[in-house]
């Protein structure tokens, strides 16, 4: 019996070797997070990846790939800003390799960034283009994949690389037969990489060839780590479209924030990415009620993954779902201890996407202008060309002060980001300088979430 005792000089690397016999926790929720227990006796379960040693499910795959003759005594680069070339920069020394370096795309925010170099992980930023493919010369992963080239360097290309899914097939997949055997009925991940459900699912597959498996995609302009849209899974080499029985399915930003954040409240410290599996896995079954064929999962476990733990997104939570979520701070202080934002969201005018989206001109069918405010979106120009609200211009949040001298008293704006972060502080400046300002809720990521028609660039 292995009692997690990891002694002598190789103690750390024996601690950070992944091995198909030191079982990750499969837990099952409980009825108050599963609405399929009681009418269908459909169990779900999550495979707790965020407790592996690098706290992330990317970590096994970084091993796998580090394992290569290429790689020792090499310098490591990937195209990476996440999990994956994290866990890289702290296995490199346990797997011979001499350092890891990050090719990131410039809009990696900051705390990412320091994580990175908290690894002690070179990190190299580059302007890519809008949607990249490693065919294009300039995207992060055909940079990673020249500089890689070079004697004494390697690029593992976790995009194309079998090291990948195989580390899946080696380990999550066995791991969830021996913790489950036949009553397991469906597995379902998130597609970023897709080596988790791709190496997971083959193994599944062979061994019960009526297990489900259902792919979650991301819906565009919303943010969830790790995870991709349909259009971002064209740069993956990997047939993972071969394993699904179900067409993937598609989750937004906020629901997958709300959805860990019930996840974290049972007891569980899982994060985004994790809402976003379980969220896809509800959509999954919901779908099965409908089309009947519920009942065929009677008894068995529908299994959702893990990737990640909450610790590196928590300002994001209160971002994403706003104050309401949260137990407002009963400050005894005076105001000395507990020092609120510098704007108030409570003085500012919301109008939310659907409002806004109803005030709209239209044109043959499309959106051509709003009739009653000025949109203005704060974001950075490459967030703008990228996508944007019809007939809204591009402002960015630090040349707002500079424009407000030459804004119209006699216009009602509407500010606009990827939330309501930076349009809360734009609109504010605005009605400090008399003028009539509004937020729309939720930003772009909210409107992309409705559907809501957008101007995007001619190729993507």
């Amino acid at each position: 019996m292995n009692n997690q005792t990891y002694l002598g000089p190789a103690g750390v690397r024996d601690y950070l070797t992944p091995s198909k016999d030191r079982y990750i926790p499969l837990v099952e929720l409980p009825a108050e997070l599963n609405p399929y227990l009681e009418p269908y006796d459909v169990h779900i379960s999550v495979k707790l990846m965020n407790t592996l040693p690098l706290g992330n499910v990317k970590s096994l795959p970084a091993w796998n790939l580090l394992q290569a003759d290429e790689a020792k005594g090499s310098h490591i680069v990937e195209s990476s800003s996440g999990n994956t070339v994290f866990s890289m920069g702290l296995l490199a020394r346990h797997a011979g390799a001499k350092s890891v370096t990050a090719i990131a795309s410039n809009d990696v925010s900051t705390p990412k960034l320091n994580l990175l170099r908290l690894a002690g992980i070179g990190v190299e930023l580059h302007t890519g283009p809008i949607c990249p493919d490693p065919n294009d010369p300039t995207s992060t992963i055909a940079i990673a994949r020249r500089l890689g080239e070079q004697d004494g360097w390697y690029s593992p290309g976790q995009y194309d690389n079998d090291a990948n899914p195989s580390a899946h097939e080696h380990i999550t997949g066995p791991q969830l037969y021996d913790q489950l055997g036949d009553s397991l009925g469906l597995f379902v991940a998130g597609l970023g990489t897709t080596g988790t459900l791709f190496g997971t699912a083959r193994y599944l597959r062979a061994q019960l060839p009526d297990v489900r498996i259902a792919g979650i995609t991301r819906v565009p302009n919303n943010l969830v780590p790790g995870v991709r849209t349909h259009n971002g899974l064209h740069e993956i080499a990997f047939d993972w479209q071969s394993v699904l029985t179900e067409e993937p399915l598609m989750v937004n930003e906020y629901d997958s924030y709300a959805a860990s954040l019930a996840l974290i409240r049972t007891g569980l410290l899982v994060g985004p990415s994790t809402g976003f599996a379980y969220q896809g896995l509800l959509r999954v079954l919901e779908s099965y009620v409908t089309s009947g064929e519920i009942t065929q999962l009677a008894g068995k476990h529908a299994v959702f993954i893990a990737p990640d733990s909450c610790f590196p997104y928590v300002s994001d939570y209160f971002e994403v779902l706003g104050d309401d979520a949260f137990p407002a701070i009963d400050d005894h202080t005076g105001g000395t201890q507990y020092q609120e934002a510098d704007y108030q969201l409570a003085d500012i005018p919301e109008l939310s996407v659907d409002d806004v989206h109803a005030d709209y001109a239209t044109s043959h069918g499309y959106l051509v202008q709003s009739r009653h405010y000025t949109l203005v979106d704060v974001r950075s120009p490459q967030e703008f060309l990228d996508h944007s609200l019809p007939g809204s211009i591009n402002v960015p949040l630090a040349d707002i002060p500079t424009w407000l001298g030459r804004a119209s008293a006699e216009t009602t704006y509407v500010f606009i980001c990827r939330r309501i972060g930076l349009s809360a502080r734009a609109a504010q400046a605005a009605m400090q300088a008399g003028l009539s300002a509004y937020i729309m809720t939720g930003g772009t990521s909210a409107w992309s979430a409705r559907g809501y028609e957008r101007t995007t660039p001619d190729k993507c």
